[in-house]
């Protein structure tokens, strides 16, 4: 794939045998905690909108599309912070439990 290839988000991390995929639509100014059962494991690409990270000490940072991310300690909050829905697609390792 060279640089200016678009991934194909909607073929990522089908879910497998050993992957799990969800997609999570959050609307202008919807808020998700992050905890150890929610995407902590995940890496998570931001298909569309704006969000900002929140960490436990209050500081902030804002992504746009296209974007990948991961919410390792201390990221505590993802936040939409745009004016349209913004759509974040997870990819994680399927347990036993999961």
């Amino acid at each position: 794939m060279s640089c200016d290839a678009e991934l194909d988000l909607d073929g990522i991390g089908r879910d497998s045998l050993h992957f799990r995929r969800r997609v999570i639509e959050l609307a202008p100014d919807d808020e998700l905690r992050i905890s150890a059962d929610t995407l902590r494991d995940a890496i998570v690409f931001l298909a569309s909108g704006e969000v900002e990270l929140e960490c436990l000490a209050g500081e902030c940072r804002r992504f746009a599309a296209g974007a990948v991310l991961c919410f390792p300690p201390p990221v505590c909050m993802v936040r939409n912070s745009g004016d349209e829905p913004a759509r974040l697609i997870a990819v994680s390792r399927r347990t036993s439990t999961g």
